[in-house]
């Protein structure tokens, strides 16, 4: 049973790796770091993001080091900023000493999404943020964030378009409505 777990594993690692690769341009960059199946990467995020308690300095790219834990998918991968690019972004779901706090986390998340939802929080994109105290990773952020939400150029600090893989979208089409006799 250990060497289909393993096995599992791998595939998995394997197969994030091929999405990740197409996540990959000029707004995300993703550098795999050791050997294959990797369990290391390198993010950049080239998104415009506030990196201070008040909306005067930012930053035009954040570095991150996503490593996935040994129990993964059932242990969550981490996201911190890299030691070069601290501090990190002065946002509530960001800890001050660099690592990104995810909220929730399903082991039927892929890393593709886990990157995304990430991105959005770089980008201080509300619909991905929980800003109420009891919930802040940084405390501290929580009176910027309340003082700032929506004022053009702070939240959101950046609103280009991320990618996604899903280059189709499905969409669904209502032909025709029966209605029940009564």
């Amino acid at each position: 049973i250990m060497a289909d777990l393993r096995a599992l594993r791998s595939r998995r690692l394997t197969n994030e790796y091929n999405e990740l690769k197409m996540l990959n341009g000029d707004v995300i960059q993703i550098q795999p770091l050791g050997d294959a199946p990797y369990e290391k990467y390198r993010i950049t995020f080239n998104i415009r993001t506030v990196i201070t308690p008040s909306p005067i300095a930012y930053r035009a790219k954040t570095v991150c080091i996503l490593t996935i834990p040994p129990g993964y998918p059932e242990h969550v991968p981490k996201i911190a900023v890299e030691e070069s690019s601290m501090p990190p972004p002065w946002h509530v779901n960001w800890y001050r000493g660099g690592t990104w706090c995810f909220g929730g986390w399903s082991k039927e998340e892929s890393l593709v999404n886990y990157i995304y939802r990430c991105a959005q929080t770089i980008q201080f994109n509300s619909v991905f943020t929980d800003a109420r105290l009891e919930a802040a990773a940084n405390k501290d952020a929580v009176d910027f964030w309340n003082e700032n939400k929506g004022k053009n150029g702070v939240i959101p600090s950046d609103t280009k378009k991320l990618p996604t893989i899903d280059t189709k979208i499905p969409g669904i089409t209502i032909i025709g409505i029966n209605k029940p006799n009564n």
